[in-house]
């Protein structure tokens, strides 16, 4: 079945390369295949596939699991362009900043995502025996806190980095244009240099929120919930169709997630800049 899958989408994805001229088409080709999986799904004829049964079983838990995976990601990333987009500024105003900046940010990125959660474990259970009040709020050593901190941290490299990139590469002769016209600094960073970077400030915003989606599955190891619950499960029980229901779903949000923030992406960016 899932050979049959594979063939098919591999033949659509090479009658989709050979349409060169015609958007409509290619959007066409590109689409009749979920929409012919849908058609199949909503009739009932993929009802006996043990995917499926196992989905209806447990569509309550799925459910739950999937919005714990959406706002574990959701929160993470928005964090993290909160604090991201800031260091950028600053590393790309300030020598000094830059370097340490970036080589913190560097470090955390290469850790594996496991071993980061793990590491978070120990000072964040203390934190919550030294302060009770701390447990009110959901922060322990298990859970979602561990989780959401790591993530963010993840996602301040691709943030920090394309907005120190996207500011760091304005043409010079723009700032002088906007100083020679009398605008002060705030100004020129409002009104030039933010239009101007913001659609590579939102690609590192993209591949932050791509990466997060998968990294939560692995927070499901702690406690925290997410797709990731349905994968581990399945290991542990060594059934293939809790994994794949839990594997499927993470790859669809993850494809989901970057067509729509390339969609923000393009909006974003300035005509003259997107004709480039």
């Amino acid at each position: 079945m899932w050979l049959t899958c594979l063939g098919a989408y591999i033949s659509v994805f090479s009658c989709r390369q050979k349409l060169h001229g015609s958007r409509f088409w290619q959007s066409f080709v590109s689409w009749s295949g979920l929409v012919s999986l849908l058609v199949l799904l909503g009739v009932g004829w993929l009802n006996n596939l043990s995917v499926v049964v196992e989905f209806h079983r447990q569509e309550a838990q799925f459910g739950h699991q999937l919005w714990n995976h959406i706002i574990l990601f959701a929160s993470s990333v928005i964090v993290g362009a909160l604090i991201g987009i800031p260091l950028g500024i600053w590393a790309s105003r300030s020598r000094q900043a830059e370097r340490p900046i970036f080589f913190i940010t560097n470090i955390v990125q290469t850790v594996p995502s496991l071993a980061l959660f793990g590491l978070l474990i120990a000072p964040l259970s203390a934190l919550s025996l030294a302060y009770p009040a701390l447990r009110q709020w959901g922060i322990s050593g298990i859970g979602a806190a561990p989780a959401i901190i790591a993530l963010i941290l993840y996602s301040l490299l691709p943030v920090a980095r394309n907005t120190y990139v996207g500011l760091r590469q304005l043409d010079p002769a723009v700032i002088d244009a906007g100083l020679g016209m009398g605008m002060s600094r705030l100004q020129l960073f409002r009104r030039i240099e933010v239009p101007l970077s913001a659609p590579l400030v939102l690609e590192g915003i993209r591949t932050a929120s791509v990466q997060a989606v998968g990294n939560t599955a692995v927070a499901a190891l702690i406690g925290a919930g997410g797709l990731g619950w349905f994968i581990f499960q399945g290991i542990a029980q060594a059934a293939n169709d809790v994994v794949i229901l839990g594997a499927v779903p993470i790859i669809v949000l993850a494809l989901v997630v970057d067509v729509v923030m390339r969609r923000v992406v393009k909006i974003a960016t300035p005509e003259g800049l997107g004709t480039r």
